[in-house]
């Protein structure tokens, strides 16, 4: 039931008793101006005077009612006052007012008996008690309002976990201090791997660090015109830009040298300022977005090197660490061997040819390293493929019916070219082709297939030998790995490289007692260069 419905049964009930006790000596003046205090009250909102009207009108009703029981009436007239009401002073004067008028118009027809009077003072405290409950009431409800509609607020500007402003709300700001046209630095900041500690830290820590980097930047650039969380690990901050160089000295130094030392966090950022590289604030923050990503950019090229320089020395390491255990073989067998000469009066003819043979195996193994490790002059020139596999077959045709081996080659029907160094293709080939000889203890096959595919050529070599077990398929590329007992290791890397070397790849399928396939993958050499390389010359 709305306010005024509530005062309209209020207001009926009044006149109906005054009326009824015979309290009123005009009834129908009363009935008037109860009609009339009703309308006033439900047409506040379009007469300007209604208020003082509806004043006037109960003072009346009250005077002519000659009912007490229009206390309430006050109560709820009160009750409107205070709502428009800002200050206690204010609500103390309506107060007494109403209590006043209250009482004047009560002794104008009350007789002065010690029950009446009794009940004049009593209704008289009782509306002004009332009164200053109700503003109290009313106090805390709307204190309590815009406590709310301020929380509301905040929370709709401002980030929830670190305090700053948000990201909307960033926008709406720094659009204003554009507008103003004073010079600001727009500066758009990263925290460099903050998603990646997420795994050791978990979300909780990752927050944690978050409200300490805000906080930081608070301590930091206390002169700020405006800092909030722009994203999820990014920050902005709006300063003052009246010199450029100087400014720009003090967020570097800030940012890059304070910062990280403080926190263990390093930051990549961008700059952007008004009105040099932009005269809105869109421009601006294109400005800044751009300028951090050349810097996200330029730190990850960075550590990319890095990464790339750490994983050199590591490959460096194990290659260094595999050849000296290589070498070092055969040299404990010399020095063994002289130590027994050296008992014989140093004859080294019984051991000689032992010497020696470890001798060339450190010459070879020296030999292979130098040519896995040391990049040579290549020339790459356009060339069949077929005819690098026919010339290998036919080297190897004599080795191949001593062991009683077959091979069966099988080509694409058309010739196909490469641009490619024949000698290191033809040293592929022929590696390749003898391990496959060499897993085969008994007569077997190997099958060279030449294929077209996605513009590429496709070789694979198969043969039936015992195959390689899964174990070790990943290992068989890894300098100075093999399972034969007088090999050095380098052979399969050397052909890796050399496949590398022509942008192409190899992969290697194999199931124990069945075999090996390998697949070389070599883009197909371009039009223009195969014309170029077959025009003859003028």
């Amino acid at each position: 039931m709305g306010y005024n419905w509530i005062l309209f049964g209020y207001t009926v009930v009044i006149c109906g008793s005054s009326i009824y006790f015979e309290r009123s000596l005009h009834p129908a003046l009363l009935v008037l101006i109860a009609i009339l205090y009703i309308i006033a009250h439900f047409t506040e909102k379009r007469l300007v005077i209604s208020v003082f009207l509806q004043i006037v009108l109960l003072i009346a009703f009250h005077s002519v009612s000659q009912m007490a029981w229009c206390l309430p009436l006050y109560f709820a007239q009160i009750g409107k006052h205070f709502h428009k009401i800002r200050t206690p002073g204010s609500a103390v004067l309506v107060s007494l007012l109403y209590t006043l008028t209250f009482a004047l118009v009560s002794y104008s027809y009350m007789k002065l008996t010690l029950y009446n009077v009794s009940a004049f003072l009593f209704s008289s405290i009782s509306c002004l008690t009332f009164a200053f409950l109700f503003y109290q009431y009313i106090y805390v409800l709307r204190n309590q309002t815009q406590q709310l509609d301020s929380e509301k607020k905040h929370l709709t500007t401002h980030d929830a976990l670190t305090g700053l402003y948000n990201y909307e709300e960033c926008h709406r700001q720094l659009g204003k201090l554009v507008q103003q046209g004073a010079p600001i630095a727009l500066v758009l900041i990263d925290c460099k791997d903050l998603k990646s500690l997420n795994t050791a830290n978990g979300f909780h820590g990752v927050n944690r660090i978050l409200k300490q980097a805000a906080q930081l930047l608070r301590i930091m650039f206390p002169e700020a015109l405006l800092i909030s969380r722009y994203g999820g690990d990014e920050f902005a901050i709006v300063l003052e830009s009246n010199h450029i160089g100087q400014l720009t000295h003090n967020i570097e130094q800030q940012l890059t040298v304070d910062f990280p030392k403080l926190t263990g966090i390093e930051m990549n950022f961008g700059m952007a300022f008004y009105p040099n590289d932009g005269e809105y604030k869109d421009d601006l923050i294109f400005i800044a977005e751009r300028n951090l990503y050349m810097m996200k950019r330029e730190s990850w090229l960075k550590r990319e090197e890095h990464m790339l320089r750490s994983e050199k020395l590591r490959v460096v390491g194990e290659l260094a660490s595999g050849m000296a255990h290589e070498i070092r073989n055969p040299l404990t067998t010399i020095k063994g061997f002289l130590q027994l000469s050296r008992a014989d009066n140093f004859n080294v003819r019984p051991w000689y040819d032992l010497i020696m043979d470890e001798i060339t195996r450190m010459s070879m193994l020296t030999a292979e390293f130098l040519q896995f490790s040391k990049p040579h002059a290549t020339q790459f020139k356009v060339h069949a493929i077929d005819d690098c596999i026919q010339r290998v077959l036919s080297l190897l045709d004599s080795e191949a019916a001593r062991l009683g081996h077959e091979i069966q080659f099988e080509h694409a029907g058309q010739p196909l070219y490469l641009m490619m160094d024949q000698d290191k293709m033809l040293q592929l080939l022929l590696n390749l082709i003898k391990n496959a000889f060499e897993a085969m203890e008994e007569q077997g096959l190997v099958r060279v297939h030449l294929s077209n595919h996605n513009q590429s050529a496709v070789i694979e070599i198969s043969d039936t030998g015992s195959g390689i077990p899964q174990s070790e398929l990943e290992k068989i590329f890894l300098p100075f790995y093999t399972t034969k007992d007088s090999g050095t290791g380098l052979g399969l890397s050397i052909c890796h490289k050399i496949v590398q070397d022509h942008q192409g790849t190899m992969e290697v399928e194999s199931e124990s007692g069945k075999g090996t396939k390998l697949t070389i993958t070599i883009p197909l050499a371009s039009h223009d260069a195969y014309s170029t390389e077959t025009s003859p010359s003028h």
